[in-house]
């Protein structure tokens, strides 16, 4: 076996109870929520919530798995971390990988668990459906008025074929909050390697200066994001997000939704994650000290 694919197994072990403790707390939460809607003691909304909640943990999983690899080194064993024959991208992707791999089954489960509370109620009664009122005036005419509402002309048949989606929907949203996990857990591997850079060099300052580079480096892409060039360079590929559905769901979403994705902003940011990992590796080789 390489020696890369053991410092894997290691950093396996090392995440194995964060995996136990999330994984636990979204089984006991989900549960709970379950047999309280079933029993009555909580409304649709709960289940609800716990479910957005779960369908939103690759965001948090992903970043808190790869910062506490690195700091549980970093605190009690950077001697030797440092100082093995592995560079400083072999380590640092040996964080992410083992990181990726334990958020895998987590996004499964939380997949389960909350597709099982969206289930468990009426997500139709959320929807902005069309909603007719009678009202009695003193006068005594009756005046019926309706909501009006983005969504006002879709049937019952037409929401049963968009409560069909949500599973889909469901995995969409899981997957995409993944890819921003992992790019977010690059930017706080480089804010958490800066600091421990400048501790000798500005101990007092570590944290104020690679803090303030980081807000001004996400700045500069924000601000570049909104540029004509910007555009011309990574604005190709545009693809309505409707396509990732059925053809009946297509066609009833044609003239309420609209979002385009472009793969090449997807292209822009893969490219700011590669960046990111390069510069962490670089200052994990070389501007480290032990």
């Amino acid at each position: 076996m390489s020696a890369w694919l053991t410092m894997l197994r290691k950093d396996l072990r090392l995440l194995k109870n964060q995996w136990l403790g999330f994984l636990a707390v979204a089984v006991v939460s989900a549960g709970a929520d379950l047999a309280a809607h079933a029993l009555g003691i909580v409304d649709a909304r709960t289940a609800l919530i716990v479910g957005i909640v779960l369908t939103c943990t690759p965001l948090i999983a992903f970043p808190a798995q790869a910062y506490r690899g690195i700091n549980q080194e970093m605190k009690e064993a950077a001697a030797l971390w440092l100082q093995t024959p592995q560079s400083g991208w072999a380590m640092l992707g040996s964080k992410l990988v083992s990181s990726l791999i334990g958020s895998l089954p987590w996004l499964v489960i939380c997949y389960g668990l909350a597709l099982a509370l969206f289930r468990s109620v009426n997500i139709a009664d959320a929807l902005p459906l069309l909603h007719y009122q009678t009202q009695v005036h003193s006068s005594g005419l009756t005046v019926t008025t309706r909501t009006a509402t983005a969504l006002a002309s879709l049937t019952q048949s037409h929401i049963a074929i968009l409560l069909a989606q949500i599973p889909r929907i469901e995995l969409y949203v899981m997957l995409l909050f993944l890819c921003y996990g992992v790019y977010l857990a690059m930017w706080i591997a480089l804010v958490y390697m800066a600091v421990q850079m400048l501790k000798n060099r500005a101990p007092r300052l570590g944290w104020i200066v690679a803090l303030f580079g980081s807000l001004a480096a996400t700045w500069g892409l924000g601000a570049l994001k909104g540029t004509a060039l910007y555009n011309q360079l990574f604005g190709w590929g545009r693809v309505p997000g409707v396509k990732l559905f059925p053809a009946d769901v297509r066609s009833l979403l044609a003239g309420y939704v609209s979002p385009t994705l472009a793969i090449g902003h997807f292209t822009f940011s893969a490219v700011i994650v590669v960046l990111l990992f390069w510069i962490t590796g670089l200052i994990i080789d070389r501007h480290l000290e032990v």
